[in-house]
C-alpha cells in the first residue's frame, strides 16, 4: 500500500518514532472506523413498515416531547392562571397584590436559568458517563421537577408561587441536559446505520420534531380539559382552572416516566460513543492524561470558529424568534378583543400546527445537496429578516383591523420559515460539527448560548416599544445571514467518522498530516478555508491514506485503514 508523504514538520518538532506514532494512531483509528453497521433486511409490508418509522424517530423524541409539553405549557397557562388566581397575578387594585410584578418573568428566567445549566453541565458529562445514562439523568431530572412541580403547594397565593418558581430550575436542569445528549445519540444512531448515515439530517431533525408535537398536544390537552369542565368563557370556576392546570401537567408525566424507564432497562450505549473510546485507550488509554489536559486547547483552537458560528447563529435565533411571539397576542386582540381563554389557547394551537409543518419540510430535505445545512439556515434567516422587516416598517397599518389577514399571514409564515430553517438546524450542526470526544459539550455549550438569547432578549425587549422589537428581531435575522455565511460550513454528506480521523490526528499533535475528506474545501466554512485548512486536502489520496507521515516506511501500520 503506498503512502502519501506529508511535509517537513517545523523545525524544532519533535516526533515520535515512525513505527511508535503509525501503531498508535494506526490502532486508534482502526478501533473507531469498525462500528458495527445495524442494518435490518426483513421485508415487511408497508403498514408495519411505517409504524415502525415512526417509532424510529418517536421513542428517541420523547425526552423531546416531554420537555417541550412541559416548557410551553407556562406560556399556555398563564392567562388561566389570571383568572384563578387574579390578586397574584393580576390585580384590579395594585393594592391587593400579593406576589411581586415580576412573577410571570421570574418563572420563564428561572426555567432558562436551570435549562442553560443543564445544557452545559450535562452535556459536558454525557461525554464522559455515555449517551445512555447521560439520557437516563436528563429523564430522571425531568421527572423529579415534574412531581414538584404538579405539588406545588403554599399557605398562601405567594407561597405556592414561589415553590412552582424554584422547582422550574430543577425540571429546567433536565430539560437542558435534553438537547444535547438528544441531538448527539441521534447523530451517533444514523452514523451507525449504513441505511441511516446518507440520512442522517433527517433522523435527527424528525427526532426534533417531536419538540413540536410537545407543544401541539400541550395546548390541545388544556383545551379539551377545560372543555371538559365547561370553561368556555367567564365566569371561570376557579376549582374547574386549577383542576385543568394539575391535571394538563400530570398527563405530561406520564410519558416521561414511560421513557426514563425505556432508558434504564431498553436503551444500548451509542456505538460511536463506545468506538471512540477504544480508540483513546489505543492511543495511550490512562496513560494519556496529558491528552486529556490539552483536549480542550485543542477543541478551542482547531474548532472555535465552529463553536462561535453555531452558539452565536443560535443566539440571534432565539432573539428573533422572540419577535415571532410578539404577534401571538397582539393578534388575536384585534380579531377579538373579547377572546375567551379557550379561544386563545385555539389560536396558538393552529400557529403550533403550521409550525409542526415546518418540522418536517426541515427532515425531508435537509439531507439533498440542493438544500443541506448552510443554504437552510440562511434561507430560514432572510425569510425571518424579511417578515420581521415588513413588520417593523408597517407595524402602524399592521394593527389595523383593515390589514388583520395580513398580519395573520406574516404571523403563521414566520413561524412555519422559522422551522425550516434556523430552529432545525441550530439544534443539527452544533452536534454534527465537533468530534465525538466532544460532541455533547460542544452541542450544550451552543445550546446554553443560544438560550442565553433567549433570556436576553426577554430583558431588552421590555425596555423598548413594540415597533422596535421588530426593528432589532429584523435584524437578528440579518446577522444570522452573515454569520451563516461566513463561520459555518455545510457537511451534507460527509461522513462524521472523517471528523473523528481528524480530531485523532489533532491529539496526536499531527493534525498536517491529515489529508482526508474533513478538509476537503468543500466541507468548510469560508473563515475556514482563509485559515488555510483547506490547503491539506489531497484529493488524489485514495481513502485509506487520510494520514500520512514523514519518512514513513511501507508498512500497513503506517496508514489509516478504512473500514
Amino acid at each position: 500500500m503506498s503512502k502519501v508523504q506529508a511535509d517537513t514538520p517545523a523545525a524544532g518538532t519533535a516526533l515520535p518514532s515512525n513505527e511508535e506514532t503509525g501503531d498508535r494512531l494506526g490502532a486508534a483509528e482502526n478501533s473507531l472506523l469498525h462500528v458495527e453497521v445495524q442494518d435490518v433486511t426483513v421485508k415487511r409490508n408497508p403498514v408495519t413498515a411505517f409504524f415502525l418509522f415512526l417509532g424510529s424517530f418517536m421513542i428517541p423524541g420523547l425526552g423531546m416531547f416531554c420537555e417541550a409539553y412541559f416548557v410551553f405549557a407556562v406560556g399556555n397557562l398563564k392567562s388561566l392562571w389570571k383568572k384563578e388566581y387574579p390578586n397574584c397575578w393580576s390585580p384590579h387594585n395594585p393594592k391587593d397584590r400579593t406576589c411581586p410584578e415580576t412573577l410571570s418573568d421570574s418563572i420563564t428566567y428561572t426555567q432558562v436559568c436551570g435549562i442553560i445549566f443543564g445544557q452545559i453541565v450535562l452535556g459536558f458529562f454525557a461525554d464522559r458517563i455515555g449517551r445512555k445514562w447521560g439520557s437516563v439523568s436528563t429523564a430522571a431530572t425531568m421527572v423529579v421537577g415534574a412531581i414538584l412541580i404538579i405539588a406545588s403547594k403554599g399557605p398562601n397565593d405567594k407561597a405556592l408561587w414561589a415553590m412552582f418558581t424554584a422547582v422550574q430550575f430543577i425540571f429546567g436542569i433536565g430539560v437542558g441536559g435534553e438537547y444535547p445528549v438528544a441531538s448527539t445519540s441521534a447523530n451517533e444512531r444514523a452514523e451507525s446505520s449504513s441505511k441511516l448515515q446518507k440520512r442522517r439530517g433527517e433522523t435527527v431533525v424528525l427526532v426534533f420534531s417531536m419538540q413540536g408535537w410537545g407543544n401541539l398536544v400541550n395546548t390541545a390537552v388544556i383545551i379539551a380539559i377545560m372543555a371538559g369542565f365547561h370553561q368556555y368563557g367567564p365566569k371561570y370556576d376557579p376549582y374547574a382552572l386549577e383542576v385543568s392546570w394539575r391535571l394538563s401537567y400530570a398527563i405530561g408525566l406520564i410519558p416521561l416516566i414511560g421513557i426514563l424507564l425505556y432508558r434504564i432497562f431498553r436503551l444500548s450505549e451509542s456505538a460511536v460513543w463506545q468506538k471512540k473510546r477504544e480508540a483513546l485507550k489505543a492511543m495511550g488509554g490512562n496513560k494519556a492524561k496529558g491528552v486529556q489536559w490539552r483536549k480542550f486547547g485543542l477543541l478551542m483552537y482547531y474548532f472555535w470558529h465552529r463553536n462561535f458560528g453555531t452558539s452565536v447563529s443560535w443566539f440571534v435565533w432565539d432573539f428573533a424568534f422572540y419577535g415571532n411571539k410578539l404577534f401571538q397576542g397582539t393578534f388575536i386582540k384585534i380579531i377579538n378583543p373579547k377572546a375567551s381563554l379557550i379561544e386563545v389557547l385555539e389560536w396558538t394551537l393552529l400557529n403550533s400546527a403550521v409550525a409542526l409543518v415546518g418540522y418536517y419540510f426541515a427532515a425531508f430535505t435537509i439531507d439533498y445537496r440542493w438544500m443541506g445545512r448552510m443554504r437552510m439556515q440562511i434561507m430560514g434567516f432572510s425569510w425571518m429578516f424579511v417578515l420581521f422587516l415588513i413588520c417593523a416598517v408597517h407595524y402602524d397599518e399592521l394593527r389595523t383591523p383593515k390589514y388583520i389577514h395580513t398580519f395573520q399571514f406574516l404571523y403563521y409564515f414566520s413561524s412555519f420559515w422559522g422551522q425550516w430553517g434556523p430552529n432545525a438546524t441550530t439544534w443539527l450542526l452544533p452536534a454534527e460539527l465537533a468530534p465525538t470526544e466532544v460532541r455533547s459539550m460542544c452541542h450544550g455549550f451552543s445550546a446554553a448560548v443560544g438560550k442565553a438569547g433567549a433570556l436576553v432578549a426577554g430583558v431588552v425587549f421590555n425596555l423598548v416599544s413594540d415597533r422596535a422589537k421588530f426593528w432589532i428581531s429584523a435584524f437578528c435575522g440579518l446577522a444570522g445571514v452573515i454569520l451563516t455565511f461566513f463561520t459555518i460550513p455545510d457537511i451534507t454528506g460527509l461522513d462524521l467518522r472523517e471528523g473523528d480521523r481528524r480530531w485523532l490526528a489533532i491529539l496526536d499533535g499531527h493534525h498536517e498530516y491529515y489529508h482526508g475528506e474533513a478538509v476537503n474545501p468543500k466541507y468548510l466554512s469560508i473563515l475556514e478555508r482563509m485559515i488555510g485548512y483547506g490547503r491539506n486536502y489531497r484529493p488524489e489520496a485514495a481513502p485509506e491514506q487520510v494520514v500520512a507521515y514523514k519518512d514513513a516506511k511501507p508498512t500497513t501500520e503506517m496508514a489509516v485503514v478504512s473500514s
